[in-house]
């Protein structure tokens, strides 16, 4: 099983080249946010004979599917619509049956030629919109040949939908001066709407949409409708002064909020992915190069350094002493993080100035626990981790955190 690392716009082309790759399964990926802080996200490809057929969280299923067809086919949403669809449910020979489903949902003229579609092209277009071309991350494919017997449609070309979907990138970017986001809450400037040569229908239609104090992305929701037109409509309406835009107070405070921060050190791409797939409570701060840490500490001033001990130029060891000598980092906790596993090789991380010592290989867990023990015993921290019910420990002299029960222990 493949596993593949990219940049921000490198998903792209890495779709393109790996094509005859994914076959037919999920291409399972995990995406970084925009800022470090907001941990990892995940998203889920399928494929059927190389063709895309579907984009969701997680792996095509019918309640997924039937989710994402109600958020694109607005009839779907109407409560008649909703309890024939139960009774369609109720009648399934198989439990997980996407054809039988379909077909019951177009005999009872819930669904009408074409609609899925449009919908399941929509669905692709719109995550595409948000993962495609500005996250970095992690990919693996996993084949998984019961999709075969489940795939609801023939499926789609990439190139098309490349296409398609970098032209809505331009048109994303165009509308960003006017809409920023759409988490934003649209409120009307009643004041010009009565001085503006509007029709009562879109007088009325301006009203319904914007009267509940919902931002735009409920907006699209509630309507059924693709992001894409309902923020180029408001950006229309918000040019002409009919409207303004208000960003939710929890926005703003996400941005005020000063989360812990955690330098990272390692001359391995896929080390520094792993070590922020694995810290999502963090923001962590990654580099290969030893040289840029300073200026990364007195711009960032994380909270923990993690550091590689083998690194090209100078090594992870005389990097902790340089570090140590500094007046302002001088109580910060440093993790050595090597697959040299000597009593003399932690001897020398000890004299260094390293606070802890961790192994290579380790796991998720071990990493976690050794942050969060650190970071407890960090006064000016004022226990940013008491809410996580993490039992604050006393300080040892040096500690490094088991590969195995065994070794270490007698270690």
């Amino acid at each position: 099983m493949s596993r593949f690392v990219f940049g921000s716009e490198e998903l792209a082309p890495l779709l393109r080249q790996q094509s005859r790759q994914f076959t037919t399964g999920y291409l399972r990926i995990h995406l970084r946010g925009a800022d470090p802080s907001e941990g990892t996200e995940s998203w889920v490809l399928t494929y059927y004979h190389g063709r895309l057929i579907f984009s969701a969280d997680q792996p095509l299923d019918i309640q997924i599917f039937l989710k994402r067809l109600c958020r694109f086919i607005p009839r779907l949403n109407l409560g008649w619509s909703q309890r024939a669809i139960r009774v369609v449910q109720e009648r399934l020979m198989k439990e997980n049956s996407l054809q039988e489903l379909i077909e019951g949902m177009t005999q009872l003229a819930l669904l009408k030629p074409g609609e899925v579609e449009d919908a399941l092209w929509l669905n692709l277009l719109t995550d595409f919109d948000r993962y495609l071309f500005e996250r970095a991350g992690t990919c693996r494919f996993e084949v998984q040949e019961r999709v075969a017997q489940d795939a609801p449609i023939g499926g789609f070309e990439l190139g098309p939908l490349l296409q398609e979907a970098a032209q809505r990138c331009d048109q994303w970017v165009a509308l960003k001066v006017a809409i920023p986001t759409m988490l934003a809450v649209p409120v009307v400037n009643w004041e010009r709407v009565n001085r503006y040569r509007i029709t009562e229908e879109q007088r009325q239609k301006l009203h319904s949409l914007t009267k509940e104090g919902q931002s735009l992305e409920v907006i699209a929701k509630r309507l059924s409708r693709d992001r894409l037109e309902v923020a180029t409509l408001f950006a229309g309406w918000l040019k002409k002064g009919l409207i303004s835009l208000q960003t939710p107070p929890e926005l703003l405070q996400a941005k005020r909020h000063n989360p812990i921060t955690i330098l990272a050190v390692d001359d391995s791409v896929v080390m520094q992915e792993i070590m922020r797939q694995s810290l999502p409570k963090y923001q962590v701060i990654t580099t290969g190069n030893p040289s840029e840490v300073l200026h990364l500490l007195f711009q960032y001033r994380p909270h923990l350094l993690l550091m590689d001990v083998t690194m090209p130029g100078i090594d992870g060891l005389e990097l902790c002493r340089i570090v140590r000598n500094l007046e302002e980092f001088k109580s910060i906790p440093i993790v050595m993080v090597t697959s040299r596993d000597g009593l003399l090789d932690r001897i020398r991380g000890k004299w260094s100035g390293a606070t802890a010592y961790l192994t290579k290989p380790f796991t998720e867990t071990q990493l976690n626990a050794e942050i969060e023990r650190l970071l407890a015993q960090q006064p000016h921290l004022q226990n940013p981790l008491s809410g996580l019910g993490i039992k604050v420990e006393q300080p040892t002299l040096f500690r490094g955190v088991p590969t195995s029960l065994g070794d270490q222990a007698n270690a």
